[in-house]
Formats: C-alpha cells, structure tokens, sequence
C-alpha cells in the first residue's frame, strides 16, 4: 500500500538562520560619501590635535616674548581594500523546475553571507577590527563583571571619547553574565514602560551608564571565551564604496548554466585606538 501513499513538498521552507549583522552601522561612516564609485581606492583623514593648555605670561605687566608652539598634523588612511562575495549556479532546468520559493531564498542569502562576512571582519580583524585595540579588560571565558566595564568606559573617559555614540558589543554568553547583575537586568524594564528607542539598529538590547548594549553572535572568538568590545563610534571608520551588487549571467559555453553572485566593495581603519577597549569573557 506504501506505494500509493503520495508525499507532499511544502512551498513553506523551514529557515535555519544566521547571526544579526550589528557592527557596520556602529562604525564612523562620515567619509563613505567621500569614495563613491570613480573616486579612487583611499580616503586621507587629516588628524586634528585639540589645544588642552595655555601659557601664562611669566610676569604680569611686562612685554615679555611670546613662546610659539609649532604646527604638526598627521593623516589616516582609509583604503578601500575589501571585496566580499557569494555565488551560486545551477543548470537552467534545474531553474525551471524548481519551487518558486527556491530561487529569491538563494538571492536573499546572499545579501545575508557577504553582510556577515563584513561582519565578522568587523569583530575579528586583529588591527582594526574591536579585538584590534590595544586596552583590554576581562578574562577569557570568565564572567564579564560591572567592575570590568566600569574600568573599560573609565579607560573612554580618560580618552575624552565622547559620551555619545558609545557602544558595548557583547555576545550570547556575555549577555548571559551581565544579566546576573541587578544594574543590568534593570534596565530591561524600559521595554516594559515604552521607552525602546525604535531608532535603534538589529541586536540591541538595552543602554547602561553611557553606552548601548547590543548582541552579536558574530564576535571573535578567544582561547575559550569570546572578545567583547566597548567602544565610541569614532574609534573605527568604515565605507562601502559598492552596496551589495547582485548579477547574473547565463553561461551557454559550459552548458546552459544560471549563475548569481552578490560582492560588496569597502574598507575599514582604526583610527582613534584610545576610543575602544577589548573585553574577555564568555
């Protein structure tokens, strides 16, 4: 009787998914428009030193001669260096024959792969990724503690970071730990009295002290533990000269083949390492 008992194949796929993508929108974006298609691979960032003292005049009254400090300014370089991509083929009866869902599935990951590819270059590039910055905090696979980041936003203080545009990019695990202290697990209670900022982007979780919280299962990964990141926007400037571009092509010579491919072309620097602070921990 088995062999007249018809299967069905649902047009309703079970997804499995991929992490948020959360860094790119927390970097210093101001010199993407700067680098628009046609306008070179590199962007120069003057530096600009603050004045944070004066002289005074030695004997009040007297025409005594002025000391001149001498002018010098540096520049950072970001270069457009990066292309990510991903790929797919299949033979054109294969496309014909598929359910309708299959395709735009297909098209849809890729935007998702290269954004989690850039992502993860984000946390895990050891010069200028979060992990890259030379203060740290925490231990590796070690509960984060209130006095770990109060150290870290302290080390932000003692930069004069700005006290906007902070955040604190945490994983799962992390998450975890902080929610065992009462600072933390209260300030959840915002969501409960309407007061979520909807501006805010994927992965956000909640704002302590000075800084916005926000989970990524995309972080680099320690010996144990995960590396966490408290950081000011300024500390990482990032561009896309090229947003997500998705092509196809019907390749005839090798036998009638469907192929896509989505690329993004972009680059990021650190350029202000004092504006971010590591921190080991689960």
């Amino acid at each position: 009787m088995a062999t007249y008992l018809q299967e069905q194949w649902s047009t309703l796929a079970s997804i499995t998914y991929r992490s948020n993508v959360v860094l790119p929108e927390l970097m210093d974006r101001r010199w993407e428009p700067e680098i628009g298609i046609g306008q070179g691979d590199t962007v120069n960032i003057p530096t600009f030193s603050q004045n944070t003292s004066a002289t005074k005049r030695s004997t009040f009254g007297t025409g005594a001669d002025l000391t001149f400090d001498g002018v010098t300014e540096s520049q950072v370089q970001l270069v457009i260096n990066q292309m990510a991509y991903k790929a797919f083929s299949m033979p054109v009866e294969m496309n014909d024959q598929a359910m309708s869902i299959y395709v735009p599935l297909l098209i849809d990951g890729i935007g998702e792969a290269v954004a989690l590819t850039v992502d993860s270059e984000l946390a895990s590039d050891n010069s200028n990724g979060i992990d890259g910055f030379s203060q740290t905090q925490g231990t590796d696979n070690v509960d984060v503690t209130e006095d770990d980041l109060i150290a870290a936003e302290t080390q932000l203080d003692e930069a004069n970071a700005p006290l906007n545009d902070r955040f604190l990019v945490i994983s799962p695990a992390t998450r975890g730990s902080l929610m065992k202290l009462d600072v933390f697990k209260n300030s959840l209670y915002a969501a409960s009295v309407g007061n979520v900022d909807g501006s805010k982007g994927r992965g956000y979780l909640s704002s302590v002290y000075t800084y916005d919280i926000y989970v990524s299962n995309n972080l680099e990964a320690g010996t144990s533990g995960k590396k966490n990141g408290l950081f000011q926007r300024e500390a990482i400037a990032y561009a896309a000269q090229k947003g997500l571009t998705v092509v196809k092509d019907l390749n005839i010579e090798e036998g009638l083949i469907n192929q896509y491919a989505g690329y993004m072309v972009y680059g990021f620097k650190e350029v202000k390492d004092t504006f971010g602070v590591e921190i080991a921990g689960k």
